[in-house]
C-alpha cells in the first residue's frame, strides 16, 4: 500500500498541477468565449476523443501488461513495435479528419466557421498520442520526477500559449486549438527524448500479436466506455444546442476535480495491482484498500459539489452558474468509475477482457437509453441521470463478473453506507437551491460520518498489517 500511496501522491502532483493550472485559465475562457463558443469547443474535443480511442486499439494496455514482462533489447524491440503501429494509425486517422473538416464543422457546428479549429485539433492528435505513450513508459520506469517534470512544462506552455493566442492577439476558437497543439507537440517531443534509450529499431510480429490478443477483446470496452462518456454530447446537441452544450462542459469542468482524482489513481493502481498480485495475502491487501479509499473518494466529491456555486461564480461567470447543480451528479458518476477500478481485478488478472467490453458495452445501452428518455423529459437534469445510472450498472457488472472469475469478498456496505449520502445530497442539489451556511453545516455532520468510516478502514488495515 506504501507504494501505492507514494505512487498515487508522485503522479498526483503532476496531474493535479497540470489540473489546477487549466482551472485556472477557466476566467479567461469564460470572458473570452461566449456559453454556446464554449459548447463548440467541447463538441469539438469530444469527436477527437473519440477518433483518438481507434488511434490506441488499446494497445497501450498490453504495453502496461507485459511491461515487466521482458528485459534489455527483447523489451526494446517489444516497445517499439507497440509504438510504431499505434503512431502509424494515428497518423492517417489524423489525415482522414484533414480531409474531412469541411463536412464535420458543418455537421458538428452548423456551418463550416470551425473547419480550421478541428484541422488544428487532428494535428493535435498525433503528439497527444505520443505523449499518452512516452508519460506510461516514465511512469513505468519510475521516473517520477521525469514524469512529474515533463507534465509540468506541458502546463506551463498551455498557459502561455492560451493567455498569448486567445487573450493577446484574440485568435478565438482557433487559437485555443492552437494553443493545444504547441503545447502537447513541444512537451511530447521532450518526453520522447528522456526515453529514446528505452527502443530499438525492430519490428516484431509476435510481440505485435501478443499485444493485439490481449488488447483487442476489451477494445470494444473502451469504445462503450467513450460513447458513454461522450454520447450525452450528441443527445444534448439534439434535443437542446450547443448553449446547453457550454454550461454542461462547464458542470464538467468543475467536475474535472474528481477527475483529476480518477486519472491519477489510474495512474498509480495498474502498477501496484499487476506487483501486489504476486504477493501471497494480495486478496487481503486489495480489501482492506478499498475500506479506506471508497469512504475517502465519495467525501471528496461530496466537498466538491456542495460547494460547486461559489467555485463557478468565482472562478468562471455568473452567466454559467446554472451549471452547479449539475456537478454533483457528476462528480458522483466519476467517483463510482473510481470504485469500480477497485474491483475490477479478475479479467485483468487473467487476461479474459473481454468480459471487460461485456460490462461496458452492457452500460452503453443502459446509457443510450436512458439519455433517449431522460434528455426529452428531463433536459440537461437527465443526463446527469443517465450518467450516475450508467456507472451503477457498469459497476455492478464489473463487480459481478471479477469475483466470478477471481473471487475476493468486496463488502458492499462499505459501498452502500459511502454512496448513498452523497448521491441523495447531489440530486437534492438540483432541485433545491440550499443556502451557504446550511450547505457548511451539512458538510461538517457528514465529515464526521464519513471520517468514522474511514477510521473503521484503518482499523481493518492495522490488523490486517499485524496478521502478515
Amino acid at each position: 500500500m506504501k507504494e501505492l500511496i507514494l505512487n498515487f501522491f508522485s503522479f498526483g502532483l503532476a496531474v493535479s498541477l497540470e489540473r489546477f493550472l487549466s482551472f485556472l485559465l477557466i476566467p479567461l475562457y469564460a470572458s473570452v468565449f461566449s456559453v454556446t463558443e464554449f459548447g463548440v469547443i467541447d463538441l469539438v474535443q469530444t469527436f477527437i476523443g473519440v477518433v483518438t480511442i481507434f488511434c490506441f486499439l488499446q494497445l497501450e494496455t498490453s504495453l502496461q501488461r507485459f511491461y515487466y514482462e521482458y528485459e534489455g533489447e527483447e523489451k526494446k524491440k517489444f516497445l517499439f513495435s507497440i509504438f510504431s503501429l499505434i503512431l502509424s494509425i494515428t497518423f492517417l486517422l489524423s489525415l482522414g479528419v484533414v480531409v474531412c473538416a469541411d463536412y464535420l464543422s458543418n455537421w458538428l457546428c452548423e456551418n463550416q466557421q470551425y473547419a480550421t479549429a478541428i484541422r488544428i485539433a487532428a494535428m493535435q492528435m498525433i503528439f497527444s498520442v505520443l505523449s499518452t505513450l512516452t508519460l506510461i513508459l516514465l511512469r513505468f520506469e519510475k521516473k517520477n520526477k521525469k514524469f512529474t517534470f515533463v507534465v509540468f512544462v506541458k502546463s506551463i506552455l498551455l498557459v502561455s500559449f492560451v493567455y498569448y493566442f486567445v487573450s493577446v492577439v484574440h485568435y478565438g476558437v482557433n487559437g485555443f486549438f492552437l494553443s493545444q497543439l504547441m503545447a502537447i507537440a513541444l512537451s511530447s517531443l521532450f518526453s520522447l527524448f528522456l526515453v529514446r534509450k528505452l527502443f530499438i529499431f525492430r519490428l516484431s510480429k509476435s510481440y505485435l500479436k501478443l499485444s493485439l490478443k490481449y488488447a483487442l477483446p476489451q477494445f470494444p470496452a473502451r469504445v462503450g466506455s467513450t460513447t458513454n462518456a461522450y454520447a450525452n454530447r450528441f443527445f444534448i446537441l439534439g434535443y437542446l444546442d450547443t448553449y446547453h452544450i457550454g454550461l454542461f462542459s462547464m458542470a464538467l469542468k468543475i467536475g474535472s476535480i474528481m477527475q483529476l482524482i480518477h486519472q491519477t489513481f489510474m495512474m498509480a493502481w495498474n502498477q501496484y495491482m499487476f506487483e501486489t498480485l504476486k504477493k501471497k495475502n494480495h486478496k487481503q491487501m486489495f480489501i482492506v484498500l478499498y475500506r479506506m479509499v471508497v469512504p475517502a473518494v465519495f467525501f471528496i466529491s461530496l466537498c466538491l459539489f456542495l460547494f460547486s456555486e461559489e467555485l463557478i461564480v468565482s472562478f468562471a461567470s455568473p452567466k454559467f452558474v446554472e451549471s452547479a447543480k449539475y456537478v454533483g451528479c457528476i462528480a458522483i458518476a466519476i467517483t463510482l468509475l473510481i470504485v469500480k477500478e477497485l474491483v475490477d481485478i479478475g479479467p485483468k488478472y487473467l487476461s479474459k477482457t473481454y468480459f471487460l467490453s461485456i460490462s461496458f458495452l452492457s452500460a452503453l445501452g443502459v446509457n443510450l437509453t436512458s439519455l433517449y428518455f431522460f434528455v426529452r423529459y428531463l433536459d440537461l437534469s437527465g443526463v446527469v441521470f443517465s450518467m450516475v445510472l450508467t456507472n451503477i450498472i457498469l459497476l455492478a457488472l464489473s463487480w459481478l463478473f471479477s469475483y466470478r472469475l477471481y473471487p475476493i469478498d468486496f463488502p458492499y456496505r462499505t459501498l452502500l453506507f459511502s454512496g448513498l449520502p452523497a448521491l441523495i445530497m447531489a440530486i437534492v442539489m438540483i432541485y433545491v437551491s440550499i443556502p451557504l451556511y446550511y450547505r457548511i453545516a451539512v458538510l461538517f455532520l457528514l465529515a464526521g460520518y464519513y471520517f468514522l468510516l474511514i477510521y473503521k478502514g484503518g482499523v481493518h488495515y492495522k490488523k490486517a498489517i499485524c496478521s502478515i
